[in-house]
């Protein structure tokens, strides 16, 4: 059960201002370096300043390497682009004034566009946390997906983004209040941000329970949280970094190992969804050096599905197990080897009922060839004087071992 606190203490941690930083990730489909980078500024777009390039590029890269290993970033599977400052919509001083956004592309095809934004510290309000993070409320993300789904149009796929995933967060620097008093007085706001949820009806204690429980962090003083919609990180003690050059507001490092890992989820899941597009579609393989191809193709572009960020470490293990399921990865990847296995055995059919027919026809031939050549040898003693009758007869005994071979192999093969 989570904690709660009483009702004293609740009352001195409900108006705590939290500092905060939502990353929003919006994957969509890409073909196999299809991407090289961006030809020209994108219009409506400022220029990210180089120091908050650089300053988020480091932070990414020392914990990618911790998570995933040196030798991983060196194949550079997944690589992230600088795209622009996205300025976004005046909320009366509380929202974010901008996004920096990122692209972040995969070998394989499939990618990620990656918003940053952080608005000023204040108390957690969920519904104003949603009219920011929901695409139907005219908010940062709705500006953001109207302004990127161009973007995917023109340079990668012809398609636009899916619906943001937001993750969310949250940080209490200094000696305020502990964890579990904080997570039980604003533990509805915490699930509704997770969710996405607008409803004003509560959510069942039992649910609100359950989904805190399932906390994957494994240092004290945090919470971390994965939903199908949404991910939270809480922490107490800690605040968020920043680059005072650029104006850039960093994301603490203990939140990244959460964002690395869904965002390998995220690009695993679009390729899968367009693997199993190839599959069911019309690019669907019909020899099998073409099917070998294909599942070359799925080994190598479904390595992390298949192991590189459960391996790392217990962490990643755990958040990557889980957000297979949450995410719909395993129902993507059984469907996709269904598919794969039914085509498998279409094709290993048709060729294996090639094969048959051309050895059919084969035993006919020689059959046909060995009859006639005996027929000619006997027909050749008997009418020395007769060459036209000697063709005749392997003419007509070759007809008919080619007509009872047929028919006794038609036979056997019922």
């Amino acid at each position: 059960m989570t904690p709660r606190a009483s009702d004293g203490h609740a009352g001195t941690v409900t108006d705590l201002r939290f500092q905060v930083v939502f990353v929003v990730l919006f994957p969509v489909p890409a073909p196999p370096g299809s991407f090289a980078g961006f030809p020209r500024p994108a219009d409506g777009i400022d220029p990210l300043p180089e120091a908050a390039v650089q300053a988020r590029m480091d932070q990414l890269h020392d914990v990618q390497a911790a998570i995933l290993g040196q030798e991983y970033l060196a194949s550079r599977r997944a690589t992230r682009w600088p795209l622009g400052r996205v300025r976004l919509p005046e909320d009366g001083g509380t929202g974010p004034p901008f996004a920096d956004v990122f692209l972040v592309t995969h070998t394989a095809g499939g990618a990620l566009w990656e918003a940053w934004m952080a608005p000023p510290d204040q108390q957690l309000e969920p519904d104003r946390f949603l009219s920011w993070l929901r695409s139907d409320q005219k908010g940062p993300v709705a500006v953001l997906r109207e302004a990127l789904e161009r973007l995917s149009r023109e340079l990668l796929s012809g398609e636009g983004p899916d619906e943001g995933f937001p993750f969310t967060v949250l940080r209490l620097p200094g000696d305020t209040a502990p964890l579990d008093a904080v997570v039980a007085a604003h533990a509805d706001d915490l699930v509704r941000v997770l969710y996405l949820d607008r409803s004003k009806l509560a959510f069942k204690r039992q649910i609100v329970d359950e989904e805190l429980a399932r906390d994957f962090c494994l240092r004290e003083g945090g919470i971390s949280l994965v939903a199908g919609r949404g991910a939270l990180d809480l922490r107490v003690g800690e605040g968020v970094g920043s680059d005072p050059a650029s104006d850039t507001v960093l994301a603490p490092r203990s939140a990244l190992p959460l964002l690395i890992s869904i965002e390998l989820l995220l690009v695993e899941r679009v390729v899968l969804q367009m693997f199993l597009r190839r599959v069911a579609g019309g690019a669907v393989p019909q020899s099998l050096s073409h099917l070998l191809e294909l599942k070359t193709e799925m080994l190598d572009g479904l390595a992390e599905y298949r192991g590189t960020v459960a391996e790392s470490n217990r962490f990643s293990a755990e958040v990557t197990s889980y957000g297979e399921k949450v995410l719909g990865l395993d129902v993507l990847y059984a469907t996709l080897t269904e598919r794969l296995d039914a085509l498998t055995f279409d094709i290993t059919t048709r060729y294996q009922q090639s094969t048959n027919t051309l050895q059919f026809a084969l035993t006919v031939v020689l059959g046909s060839f060995q009859a006639a050549s005996v027929a000619a040898v006997i027909a050749s003693v008997a009418y020395r004087q007769g060459p036209l009758l000697v063709l005749a007869w392997a003419a007509g005994t070759a007809l008919a071992a080619a007509t009872s071979i047929t028919a006794l192999l038609r036979r056997r093969l019922r």
